[in-house]
Order: C-alpha cells, then structure tokens, then sequence
C-alpha cells in the first residue's frame, strides 16, 4: 500500500517566519527541479508553463515590465527578445548572478515587498511563484507594491502553485489511486511538495488569493482570479507527463478542467489586475 500523502504545514497558523533568508535560494536550488522549467532552461527553452506566461503578458516593443523573482532569467530573456524594456528584481544573489550572466535584462536585487522604483514606472508586472514565498501579510504587501508601481492603464499578473484547497483537501485522497497507476510519478510529486513545504510560508486557495487583492486595494472590477483548466499541463510536465498517457487520468482531467471542480483540482492559479 502506497503510503499516505503528508498534508503541508501551516507556518502562518504556528507562528512561524515571515521572510526566509535569502541564502535558502542558493544557485543549486535554482540550477535543478526545485523550480520549475529547468529541463528546458538546459535545452535553451521556455517550459510550457512559461510559454503560457509569456503569452498572458504580451510583451511588446516600447513596453516596460518588471518581473519579481525572475529565478534563472529565462521568461526575462524571452520578453526582451520581444522588445520590451525588461526589469527583473529577486531577493536571491545566486538568481541575480545567474540572470546577470546573460545580460539580456536590468537586474536588481532586492525585496518584493518594498519595490526599489518610483511610483507608477510599468505597464506590466509579473510575479510567479513568488506570492507563496511570502508570509499571509507579506503577500498582500508584494500586491500592493506591485500596484503601487503599475502605472494606469497597466496591468498585474500573478501566478502561484499548489492550490491550497487540493493540498489539504484532494491530494490525500488522490494519493494512493494515482500511485497504483504510476508510483514514479506519485513519488516526484511528493518530493517537489516536500521542497514546497521547506520555502513556501503561506499557500492560496482560490479565494484567499482574490481576498489578499482586495487586502491590496485592488476593487472587484479590477480583479480577476482563476485555476488553469489544463490539470496536467498538457501532458508536458515531467511530474504529468507519464499520468496524462492513461486514459482515465485524461478523462478525469477533462471533466476536473471545468469549474467548480477545478477550484478543488487545479494547482496553477492566476491572479490578473488591471490598474
């Protein structure tokens, strides 16, 4: 019998740190599978997830955009090529190093809850998997950062996984079913949990991301929070791509793809603002 899936701490309830030390984000932790893309920052490609990204931020010649925690540079890289006038700020050395060695962007270090810029110096600011990092307070400081140097008109995007409601709620009880299908699989996705539950201070659900926007000052009209219907990243995660060859995992993607389902199943969730 598989064993039984650990559920994730809950740092904001026990009282623990608000930041982590930015040692923790060493240039190991970036140069391997603990963030996510890096099979294909190896082949000198954008993951699909990041494809994904670079799509929903449209960057074009003439724009200015900044991307907090950027990790190894490459969505970074991507939206200069595109022609926009790239920002990237991190809170690690090792990331800043990494990113700097390639010199297609501006690179700052620094702290996403307290932004080094003016007031209203971007027309698009993205940040993903970074919300998470961040204490329940820390992220709707990074929110209302973001805001504060969005410039009118402009526009915020977040992205964050897991999703807390399938963590605690769905994950235990898929667990051992998915493992009798493809234990391998099972086992990565424990593992990269396990690296979550080491840097991530406080994890969202659907509506606890929309409540920290509204915390940011952002009004309903201007915000817009949803889970990605594609449960299995089409197959091209190397944590979904031997479970989306069975059929009943596809079926079951299919029909978890559509809401409500999908605020149970779902892990990549998206906050979208405009200013």
């Amino acid at each position: 019998m598989p064993p039984t899936a650990a559920k994730p701490p809950d740092r904001e309830r026990d009282g623990g740190p608000r930041t982590l030390p930015p040692g923790v984000y060493d240039e190991g932790y970036f140069l391997s599978e603990a963030v996510e893309g890096f099979e294909g920052y190896r082949r000198g490609e954008l993951s699909a997830l990041r494809r994904k990204h670079l799509a929903m931020i449209s960057p074009a010649p003439g724009m200015d955009l900044l991307e907090i925690g950027f990790a190894r540079g490459e969505l970074l890289r991507a939206c200069a090529a595109a022609g926009a006038r790239v920002t990237g700020l991190d809170y690690s050395p090792a990331a800043c190093a990494i990113a700097r060695a390639d010199g297609a962007a501006r690179v700052v270090r620094g702290d996403c809850q307290s932004l080094p810029f003016a007031d209203a110096s971007f027309d698009r600011v993205f940040a993903g998997d970074v919300i998470e990092h961040q204490s329940q307070e820390g992220g709707v400081r990074l929110l209302a950062e973001m805001r504060r140097v969005l410039r009118p008109g402009g526009v915020l995007l977040i992205h964050t996984t897991p999703n807390r409601w399938f963590r605690r709620w769905m994950w235990p009880w898929l667990h051992p079913v998915l493992a009798r299908m493809d234990a391998g699989a099972v086992a990565g996705m424990e593992a990269q949990f396990a690296v979550m539950d080491r840097v991530h201070l406080y994890e969202y659900s659907p509506a606890a991301l929309n409540a920290a926007a509204r915390q940011a000052g952002f009004p309903r009209t201007t915000r817009r929070v949803w889970v990605d219907p594609d449960l299995l990243r089409g197959g091209e995660h190397r944590l979904t791509r031997g479970l989306a060859q069975r059929w009943p995992v596809r079926m079951a993607g299919a029909i978890g793809g559509r809401p409500p389902l999908a605020w149970l199943l779902g892990n990549d969730l998206y906050l979208w603002c405009n200013r």
